[in-house]
């Protein structure tokens, strides 16, 4: 085990559509999570200048190793604020990686055998805009000793789980193969394997043990689109959050109580193991298949939805994001129980060059007007770059409680469902913030 601290357009748009309780997206329990970070004992805390500091919610990143060197499967565990349970986010080891200058599209887990671990940590840090605290790139045998605390991990399998070896013959034969040139030469080649696929779970209801659980993570059948393998993947951290329920005890997850909002762990077996402490959340990220000039090598290769990265992130892992300095940073809070409009507002304020650097799920019932507290100086700057004629009609007020690092609350209103029910085009261009 390797632990280091460290700092489809349709088919994203119908796993949007799924809502927000369904499999696709985050279930009733994330809205819980995201409604309590600013409630909770951390998010109480205040700075030197009275502002409320957003409560630690640490990320760390999984990336498990086959025993040819191959990444197959990434995921992101983040904490919750209490500092047991959270979220389980799986994104695609063939997520296309931010890339410079004239570097060729490529996926962030080919990068793994090249750079490392490290290597591989900066491009998937780069692609979620957030800081990972402990990465961990670990094997089969290491990753089945963490799930093997588990009780037993009901999963529904849509399709067979299916693995290929490449398998040497038996009897072992060589070939050999005469010259046509002459008579006389001939060259005896070496056995060659051959591939043979292997059926490692039927489709259906089943239960897993941590053994076979992480036998899943690293199954792959040759030639076959890591799309396809994506539902498995979500079906077994949707099994896992299952079988953890409402939190296994400290001795049975095996972690120290006594460390619990006290101290981060800096390896991933011991984050895993606190994650389970608490209920836990699922979500996979949409992921879209690139072709033509947009993955020129025919690779493997995904885009991920920007928005949706940043509505999770900002919802599940606020104090791990990565903030630039150049931009406005907001916090919206949404009654609507629905992740379209949470998207929508988050690529709206994004065209602004406004930062969502924290997402609230509220239970009250929305109001008809859209609200956005904040100091005058902001203001004047929200209505200078015409924030009304990207998100609709607002009314201003004091932001009376503020929190640090956000200049502006935003109050989602009736009347932003309805102004994107009028589908009013974003324009072509970014809107100038300055001058």
């Amino acid at each position: 085990m390797t632990a280091i601290p460290s700092r489809q357009r349709n088919r994203m748009l119908a796993a949007l559509a799924c809502g927000i309780a369904s499999a696709c997206l985050l279930p009733i329990g994330g809205v819980i999570a995201a409604r309590s970070l600013l409630n909770s004992s951390g998010g109480k805390r205040v700075d030197d200048s009275g502002a409320l500091l957003i409560p630690a919610t640490p990320a760390a990143l999984l990336a498990t190793v086959n025993d040819v060197n191959q990444v197959t499967s990434l995921t992101a565990f983040v904490l919750a604020p209490s500092g047991i349970g959270g979220t389980i986010i799986s994104l695609p080891v063939g997520t296309r990686a931010e890339t410079i200058g004239g570097q060729a599209p490529h996926r962030v887990g080919d990068t793994y055998p090249l750079a490392g671990i490290e290597g591989m940590l900066l491009e998937v840090e780069g692609s979620l805009d957030v800081t990972f605290s402990v990465v961990g790139a670990i094997v089969r045998n290491d990753l089945a000793g963490v799930l093997n605390v588990l009780p037993p991990i009901p999963v529904n399998f849509e399709t067979p789980v299916v693995n290929t070896a490449m398998v040497m013959p038996d009897p072992t034969t060589t070939t050999t193969i005469k010259s046509r040139s002459s008579r006389s030469t001939e060259t005896t080649l070496p056995p060659q394997p051959t591939a043979v696929d292997t059926e490692m779970f039927p489709a259906g209801e089943q239960t897993l043990t941590g053994d076979q659980a992480a036998l899943l993570l690293y199954t792959q059948k040759s030639g076959e689109p890591e799309f396809d393998r994506l539902a498995h993947i979500k079906a077994m951290w949707n099994g896992v959050a299952t079988a953890v329920g409402t939190g296994l005890s400290s001795e049975v997850a095996q972690f120290d109580a006594a460390l619990v909002g006290v101290e981060t762990p800096n390896e991933i077996g011991a984050f895993m193991r606190r994650m389970f402490g608490g209920p836990i959340q699922v979500w996979q990220l949409s992921a879209q298949p690139l072709v033509g000039e947009d993955n020129p090598l025919g690779a493997d290769l995904y885009a991920l939805d920007r928005f949706e990265v940043l509505m999770i992130m900002a919802s599940v892992a606020p104090s791990s994001l990565s903030i630039a300095n150049d931009t406005l940073a907001v916090q919206v809070d949404n009654p609507f129980n629905d992740a379209n409009v949470t998207r929508a507002i988050v690529e709206r304020l994004s065209y602004l060059n406004v930062t969502v650097a924290l997402i609230r799920n509220l239970p009250a019932p929305p109001e008809q007007k859209t609200q956005i507290k904040t100091s005058d100086i902001t203001k004047t700057e929200l209505q200078k770059i015409g924030i009304e004629s990207i998100i609709g009609p607002v009314a201003y007020g004091k932001l009376k409680q503020p929190v640090q690092g956000i200049g502006a609350q935003i109050i989602l209103g009736q009347d932003f469902v309805d102004f994107l029910a009028s589908a009013p085009a974003l324009p072509p261009t970014t809107v100038a913030t300055d001058g």
